[in-house]
Order: C-alpha cells, then sequence, then structure tokens
C-alpha cells in the first residue's frame, strides 16, 4: 500500500565552482531530503560538509541500472523525499538522470526542481556572442573522424553554439574548427565561478595562437562559437575580393578576408579563383 505522504524527487542545481553560488532553496532541499542521489559521493560529500548537511549519500551515475532506478522509485512510493544532483551545475545536462525522470513520469510519481548555476549559459553570458539563440551540444566526440563528422554536420547552424571540451583536446578541436567553420569570433571560457576563471573571446586563429604558446591548460573548458551568418548575397563576397585583389596577393587576399568575414579561407580563395577566370575568359 502506497504511503499516506506523498514522496517526490527534487532536481538539485549545484555551485559549478564557488561554493557561495548555492541558492537557499537548495540547501534547505538537501538538508531536508531522506536520500540525495548524486554523481560522486566523494565529490558531493566536500560541499555537504561544508554546509554541515549529514544526509545519506548514495550513488546515480551513467552506469547505474533498473535496479537503481526501481530502489528510487520504491523509495519515493514510501514517501521519502529524495533530492538527485550532479557534481556540479544543474543535473540531466550532458549528465546522466534523464532515464530516471522518464521512468518516474511514466509512474506518475512528483519531480520538481530548485534551479540555479548551468555552466553552459554562464559561458554564454560571459562570451559577449549572440545570446538570443543558442544551440548546446554538450561534448564534442572522442575520436577525431566522429569530432570532424560531427563539426561538418552542424556547421551551418545559424545560432550562436556550445561546446563542453577536456583541456588536452582542445587546441586539436580548435584547429578541426577553424577548418571546418572558417575563423569566427569564439569564446573559450576556463575555470567558471573559480579562483582562476578565464573568459578568452577572439577569433579562432587568434584563440589558438594564444593557447598553443602555454605549457599546459588546466580546468574545465567550455566553448561557445558564434553560429553561422546567411551568406545570402554572395555578390558582397565579390565585392571585397575585386577591392582586396587591387594590393594583395590571391591569398593574401582570402587570408585577411576571412579573418574579418564568415567566410573560410577555403571559400574565399575558391570565390577569388572564380572571379580571376570569368574575368580572364572576358
Amino acid at each position: 500500500m502506497k504511503n499516506s505522504k506523498e514522496g517526490k524527487l527534487t532536481i538539485v542545481s549545484l555551485p559549478i565552482g564557488n561554493l557561495k553560488d548555492i541558492t537557499i532553496r537548495a540547501l534547505e532541499e538537501l538538508q531536508s531530503s531522506d536520500l540525495i542521489f548524486c554523481e560522486d559521493t566523494r565529490i558531493t560529500i566536500k560541499l555537504l560538509n561544508h554546509y554541515n548537511i549529514k544526509n545519506k549519500l548514495m550513488s546515480y551515475h551513467e552506469h547505474s541500472d533498473t535496479g537503481t532506478r526501481k530502489f528510487i522509485v520504491d523509495q519515493i512510493n514510501k514517501g521519502k523525499n529524495i533530492s538527485l544532483v550532479s557534481d556540479a551545475g544543474t543535473p540531466l545536462i550532458s549528465d546522466p538522470g534523464y532515464k530516471l525522470i522518464k521512468e518516474l513520469k511514466k509512474k506518475k510519481l512528483t519531480v520538481t526542481s530548485c534551479p540555479g548555476p548551468s555552466s553552459p549559459i554562464t559561458a554564454l553570458t560571459l562570451s559577449g556572442l549572440p545570446s538570443d539563440k543558442f544551440f548546446f551540444s554538450g561534448f564534442l566526440p572522442v575520436k577525431i573522424k566522429a569530432r570532424k563528422d560531427y563539426l561538418l554536420e552542424i556547421k551551418d547552424i545559424e545560432s550562436t553554439i556550445i561546446f563542453f571540451e577536456s583541456s588536452n583536446r582542445l587546441v586539436k578541436s580548435l584547429e578541426l574548427i577553424l577548418e571546418i567553420f572558417g575563423d569566427r569570433n569564439i569564446s573559450i571560457c576556463r575555470e567558471l565561478t573559480k579562483k582562476f576563471e578565464e573568459v578568452i573571446t577572439l577569433k579562432v586563429s587568434e584563440v589558438i595562437k594564444n593557447l598553443s604558446s602555454r605549457d599546459n591548460i588546466k580546468g574545465e573548458i567550455i566553448i561557445v562559437i558564434e553560429g553561422e551568418v546567411k551568406k545570402d548575397k554572395p555578390q558582397n563576397l565579390e565585392a571585397i575580393l575585386e577591392d582586396a585583389l587591387k594590393s594583395m596577393s590571391l591569398s593574401d587576399a582570402a587570408k585577411e578576408i576571412s579573418k574579418y568575414t564568415n567566410f573560410s579561407k577555403k571559400e574565399v580563395y575558391n570565390a577569388a579563383l572564380d572571379l580571376k577566370g570569368r574575368k580572364n575568359e572576358s
């Protein structure tokens, strides 16, 4: 028989770095929870100890099976209040949890949210790039070919694009982005809300130059990239090219124009060859 007291699961957002970035409601929710499910108990216990919260911690991560989900369902049916947290930020954002929420909603159990910090949103607001429309893509594929194929698949998206990336793959990923997206505006956000927070917003080529000179890059990385700008006026590129070619070589013109527009070097170079060919024919 179902407990007369209705249980629930609350999705609780935690700080992404600075422990002070937690809401009063989140602290109250964690304090009053019968159980707190988290990705890594070793990480979450640090925050709980900081705020003197003694509730029991249990693991819920990407490898959790149907047995764990059944246990959570049973606890809620017994009237227990359960919190779901991630290591940092908002659970379910590039993070395990959606299968659990799907299961609870299917069984018509109560699921609510205690909103708060989210690193993709924080990065977007700090980037200086358009924030009216954005596409969040989580982590880029690990293997080079899969990463390249995926970037080719999304390169024409016209809204700002947000990725997570590891520090050891960052420069190689940026080189692929430059090759496929062209020299767009980009923001690299590192260690957000922490002591060594850093936000670099430049052209992709300039960011690569900046980061390649460093011995090592540490911390969690979020990449924010300017979306594709519609090229519905190809005659504009032609006009820019004609002006540039008066004083530059074809390769120099391609390099300079790609630096200050959303056309890749390859696109500018091919357009210049086409323009030159048509002029020779005439």
